[in-house]
């Protein structure tokens, strides 16, 4: 955040975000997804205040909420650091996903509507346009990607009519995102839109009401992240060998 903007300037966008601690913990958390602080770093707080221009007090509230998301850890006496990366830890996250993001999808089909079949429609849309301008290139703004990608993931869910799910639900997803980010560095270079290919046959699933079906599928899908990031392929193991310097 050290693009020429002034203190005034930042407080300003902090209060669109709709506070200070808010904007604190967007910035850190996709810093942290980017990779611009790598597992184990050492988060200080003055060095936090010199580089989003804030105060101690939002940066450490927002710090805890990402303590209890997974992307922060404290020790005592030695302060905040970055959650390590693991393949262990990616593991985790995906069997939850799969327990969780399926029985959303199960409620979901049996409960959703028109609107509900609307919102998928135009979530898979806004993705499959995206990767489509990228023409085969890597994706250059992983952000947007990943909101575009969430979004289709939520829409499939929407209607599942549990709160704690669909929280629970966009937690894992965020968690697993500091992964899904190095495994779009090079995924889109050699595959392809054919990162498409799956989603769309997931969405037909679901909108022809085919539970069983939608359900197994989108249970392999979610597995992708691991198998690219850890698997026995180069690629994995590439993102392996970064995770673990």
């Amino acid at each position: 955040m050290t693009d020429g903007r002034t203190k005034a300037d930042i407080r300003d966008l902090a209060a669109e975000a709709g506070s200070l601690t808010e904007f604190a913990y967007r910035n850190i958390r996709s810093d942290i997804i980017a990779g611009l602080f790598p597992p184990g770093a050492k988060l200080q707080i003055d060095e936090l205040k010199t580089r989003y221009g804030l105060s101690a007090s939002p940066l450490r509230e927002a710090l805890a909420r990402l303590i209890s998301q997974g992307f922060v850890s404290v020790e005592s006496q030695r302060g905040f650091r970055v959650a390590a990366m693991s393949p262990d830890d990616l593991a985790d996250i995906t069997i939850a996903r799969q327990v969780i993001e399926t029985a959303a999808l199960q409620r979901a089909i049996e409960r959703g509507d028109d609107a509900w079949e609307a919102g998928i429609l135009a979530a898979y849309h806004r993705l499959d346009r995206y990767v489509a301008r990228l023409g085969g290139r890597p994706v250059e703004n992983l952000a947007e990607f990943g909101e575009l990608h969430k979004a289709f993931h939520v829409a499939l869910v929407a209607a599942c009519g549990s709160p704690r799910l669909l929280d629970e639900q966009s937690r894992l997803y965020d968690q697993a995102e500091r992964y899904r980010h190095g495994m779009m560095q090079n995924f889109l270079v050699e595959q392809g839109t054919g990162i498409m290919d799956e989603h769309k046959q997931l969405m037909e699933l679901v909108l022809a009401r085919k539970a069983e079906d939608a359900c197994a599928m989108l249970h392999h899908h979610l597995s992708h992240t691991y198998d690219f990031c850890f698997g026995p392929d180069g690629a994995g193991k590439r993102l392996e060998d970064a995770v673990n310097q």
